[in-house]
């Protein structure tokens, strides 16, 4: 009986060449690169939309209280109380209400608003509001409604409020207000306008 020898090949475990390692390190490195520069972008998008839906919901805020004192108002003042019809100031005349919301006596008992961009601040955009003592159930207050406030501007039919020669005559205001956020670095703006009419006015 014949034996044979059979020849075994030693197979030696080959591990990454040094030229291997630096390709496979450079590909991970650009991989997650691209990843984190991705994150932060949609970082970045999300951050800028949030700041940008702010703006933008405080000025709707404002013009929500304002429309809504205009629409009940009788009518728009030149004067009161040391404040004066302008550009940006405005004197609303609105009915006084008893303790259940209702108007005491549309012709003659009446409170007042005044919105107005602070002289001392510009800034900030604040409602006044002058009620007839003993005879209103509003309550005299000061409210700051804004106070990153651009530009605030009043006008009638085109023509800026404090050019109006007879402000009785107004029967709708146009409002347009830009309020601006700064961000992370940023500045975010926005501009609203609207118009509203006095729906209490004596036609």
């Amino acid at each position: 009986m014949k034996f044979y020898k059979t020849s075994q090949k030693k197979f030696k475990a080959q591990g990454l060449t040094l030229v291997e390692l630096l390709v496979v390190l450079a590909l991970s490195a650009l991989i997650i690169l691209a990843l984190v520069t991705l994150y932060t972008s949609g970082q970045r998008y999300f951050i800028n939309q949030d700041a940008q839906a702010k703006v933008l919901r405080e000025g709707r805020y404002v013009l929500d209280w304002i429309a809504r004192d205009i629409k009940e108002g009788i009518q728009v003042v030149q004067t009161w109380n040391g404040y004066t019809t302008s550009t940006n100031c405005l004197i609303l005349q609105v009915p006084a209400v008893d303790a259940s919301g209702l108007i005491i006596d549309v012709a003659n008992e009446f409170d007042y608003i005044i919105y107005r961009q602070k002289p001392e601040d510009p800034k900030r955009l604040e409602r006044i509001l002058d009620a007839k003592d003993g005879v209103s159930s509003r309550a005299d207050s000061i409210r700051l409604l804004a106070e990153r406030v651009d530009a605030f501007s009043l006008s009638s039919e085109g023509m800026d409020l404090s050019s109006v020669p007879d402000l009785s005559t107004v029967f709708s205001i146009d409002i347009a207000l830009t309020t601006r956020q700064n961000r992370y670095g940023r500045d975010f703006q926005e501009t609203l306008n609207t118009v509203v009419k006095l729906r209490n006015k004596p036609v």
